[in-house]
């Protein structure tokens, strides 16, 4: 539990940031205002959870991170395809306050650019984030990841086993599933929902990825519609090399190194009401780590971490606690 005064400050900071939010409200809102509204929330949300805006490099790009310092566990957490390190805001709010936690946003996604050589294969991508932990100085630490996430997690743990003290995969890719989802057979007939392209189709991928979607009220809709819309390209290059990276895993026979090497603590998350993943997923996971504990959550979809933080993170501290 936070300490009483930090309790009082993070209040302090949310009254403040109500009454701004309220005044201009009451004014009106330019494109450029919501935009500053935007900056002001996320700001708020990272200072809140104590979280600080740093950048390493990784060898072909800068990567910026989300950093809280700690004396405890350290955690690096890992968001999908599409997403970036803001995802991960409320869940890292709950997490014990001595944790060092480390959120990165991947090359290509949130305040990372996109990398010189223009890969984004999701082998490259745990590369990378491999010299990201050698910069913070961590040399053992837990990991999860959601969905592409999920999948870069398990690679990291297959080529770096030695430094994972534990695993966390949540709603992740990496495997076949049995029973085919919404979104695979969106794939098969040439769509692709993750990929937005007006505000139609954002407001169908909001509501697509999540079965709880948490309040995003204007005027910071408006800006979040905006700034997906305009990944769309990016976003076409990204998915091109994750399906190319697909290939790969297939042809190094992915999943039984995944048997043979993943052998820490692992432990699997998934929404019960997943149309990304479907939920079949989570027993190939589990038959190629035996050891890993199992969570389903009912009526939750893609993002549990987002949809139910406060359950998410306690159930994941109190694994992490565990394995300590």
């Amino acid at each position: 539990m936070r300490p009483i005064s930090a309790m009082f400050q993070t209040s302090t900071r949310l009254l403040i940031g109500a009454t701004t939010f309220a005044a201009l409200m009451l004014s009106g809102c330019s494109a450029s205002q919501q935009e500053v509204i935007y900056d002001k929330a996320i700001n708020l949300a990272r200072s809140s959870a104590d979280l600080t805006l740093k950048q390493a490099d990784t060898g072909d790009v800068e990567m910026r991170y989300l950093e809280r310092q700690g004396t405890g566990p350290t955690v690096l957490l890992l968001h999908g395809f599409s997403a970036n390190k803001d995802t991960w805001l409320k869940f890292a709010a709950e997490m014990p306050q001595d944790y060092h936690l480390v959120i990165p946003d991947l090359a290509g996604h949130g305040d990372t650019p996109a990398p010189s050589t223009q890969d984004y294969n999701l082998i490259r991508q745990a590369e990378r984030l491999h010299k990201l932990m050698a910069a913070t100085g961590a040399e053992q630490f837990h990991i999860a990841g959601n969905s592409m996430g999920g999948a870069i997690s398990a690679i990291y743990a297959t080529r770096y086993p030695q430094q994972i003290l534990s695993l966390t995969l949540i709603d992740a890719a990496g495997v076949d599933a049995p029973e085919q989802s919404e979104y695979m057979q969106a794939l098969a007939e040439g769509k692709n929902p993750l990929i937005a392209t007006d505000e139609e189709s954002f407001e169908y991928r909001w509501n697509f990825v999540m079965s709880e979607p948490p309040l995003l009220p204007w005027p910071l809709r408006p800006v979040v519609v905006r700034k997906t819309i305009a990944r769309e390209g990016i976003n076409r290059e990204i998915f091109s090399d994750m399906l190319a990276t697909r290939e790969e895993l297939a042809a190094s026979q992915f999943e039984q190194q995944l048997s043979e090497k993943v052998t820490m603590p692992t432990l699997i998350i998934w929404g019960e009401e997943d149309r990304v993943l479907d939920v079949s997923a989570a027993q190939v996971f589990k038959e190629k780590l035996p050891q890993a504990q199992v969570k389903i959550y009912p009526g939750i979809g893609h993002l549990p971490m987002v949809e139910i933080p406060a359950e998410t993170a306690e159930l994941y501290s109190r694994f992490i606690a565990v394995t300590e």
